[in-house]
């Protein structure tokens, strides 16, 4: 008996590994491409059933396909292809959101947009909570003595008059006790079509005093954050469950956490902790330390000063500005770090990656790094041991520890 696809699956599994060994050793992108072409395996597998059809057609003896080969390869390849390509997979995941899918399959719904409400801050105000379990908030300041509170109901509802009746009865309610105003967002509940029983998304626009610093802390259940230019006192602090923050030109304590989504700041100061269990981060213009987090998903970090923490478990780590202290770990992806300064230590890892630093010719710092034997590379005065680099630039003050299993590149920055 004649067998084919046998000739297929081999080509298949060297394909893929050819493509791992050159992506791992240039950091190329032929395991992405590889995913991209993937119905050309069919074509192969046809081309190589033609031919020895054409081959043995006179043969007494039966040709098959070989389908336990060629499963088993394609199992390999996929077990491969996602070990090594989990970043990618992630970060194609973290752009999908269940719940704009379900939007996007269903109508936009019906909106309504309620009077604008007006609530007095007195002097004494120095806290402001806001508690919307279904909607975006965005904060903004404007040149007003009072918050204002502008409310959109949208209903998904086929009768407008129901629909009208539910965005009617949702409604911002307010009150102050000691020195904190607390608004919070009430949204009716109806019966939905498929899913049981709903409510509606109520979106909030907040307008604060651009005179007056308070403090500020939003709690949401399923949607997005954006906030800007505000007169922070001390601290601002943003939790959704579901949705995606973007912050700009803040000063202060800065705390953000989603669950799912991506984080972005930028032109901010102070302390500030990013945290996403399922997103990017992207970090841009900031001045002090910053502590980022990612379960899946890149951090990116721009143009930053201070002290860095970023973490991630799949994704890689860019960052760049002119640092303290530094700490970026992640278990599945690169690590690239460029920094004109050198001023604590650093501790830098990936278990799955590779390492680039560029770092200033002058300064204090003392380099301890393990890498991939025959891939670890330097312009800097360094001693490179088959899998080890080493040396002291000045005084060595700092410490800069280095792991991968990867290779590892340090440089001199321009």
């Amino acid at each position: 008996m004649h067998k084919a696809g046998r000739y297929t699956a081999a080509l298949l599994l060297v394909l893929v590994g050819g493509a791992v060994i050159a992506d791992r050793m240039m950091s190329t992108s032929y395991t992405v491409a590889l995913i991209e072409w993937w119905p050309l395996l069919f074509i192969f597998l046809g081309v190589e059933y033609i031919s020895l059809n054409m081959k043995y057609r006179n043969s007494e003896r039966q040709l098959k396909l070989d389908l336990v080969g060629v499963i088993f390869a394609v199992m390999i390849s996929a077990v491969v292809i996602v070990s090594t390509q989990t970043t990618n997979f992630m970060k194609k995941f973290e752009e999908f959101n269940i719940s704009e899918a379900i939007d996007s399959m269903t109508s936009e719904g019906r909106r309504f947009d309620k009077e604008k409400t007006a609530i007095p801050l007195s002097a004494s105000t120095e806290n402001i909570r806001i508690i919307n379990p279904s909607g975006n908030v965005v904060l903004r300041p404007g040149q007003v003595d009072q918050v204002q509170v502008e409310l959109s109901v949208i209903v998904k509802a086929e009768n407008e008059n129901e629909a009208k009746t539910i965005a009617d009865e949702s409604r911002l309610e307010f009150s102050e006790s000691g020195n904190t105003l607390e608004l919070q967002a009430v949204a009716k509940e109806y019966s939905g079509s498929y899913f049981g029983s709903r409510k509606p998304r109520v979106d909030l626009v907040v307008t604060l005093p651009e005179k007056q610093e308070v403090n500020l802390e939003m709690r949401l259940g399923n949607g997005k954050i954006s906030a800007s230019r505000l007169p922070i006192k001390e601290r601002l602090t943003g939790e959704t469950t579901n949705g995606e923050i973007r912050i700009s030109e803040l000063k202060g304590e800065l705390r953000f956490k989603t669950s799912n989504g991506l984080i972005s700041a930028s032109q901010t100061a102070g302390s500030l902790t990013l945290e996403t269990s399922n997103g990017r981060i992207e970090l841009t213009n900031h001045e002090g330390d910053a502590v980022m987090e990612s379960t899946n998903g890149e951090i990116r970090a721009m143009n930053t000063s201070g002290t860095i923490q970023a973490e991630t478990s799949n994704g890689a780590i860019v960052i760049d500005g002119s640092l303290r202290g530094l700490k970026a770990h992640t278990s599945n992806g690169s690590v690239d770090i460029s920094s004109r300064t050198v001023d604590g230590d650093w501790d830098v890892e990936t278990s799955h990656g590779k390492i680039d630093l560029k770092l200033p010719s002058g300064g204090d710092y003392r380099i301890e790094g393990e890498g991939n034997e025959g891939v670890i590379e330097t312009n800097l005065p360094l001693s490179i041991q088959k899998d080890t680099i080493s040396g002291t630039i000045g005084a060595g003050t700092h410490r800069i520890r280095l792991e991968t299993n990867g290779s590892l590149s340090i440089q001199m920055m321009n």
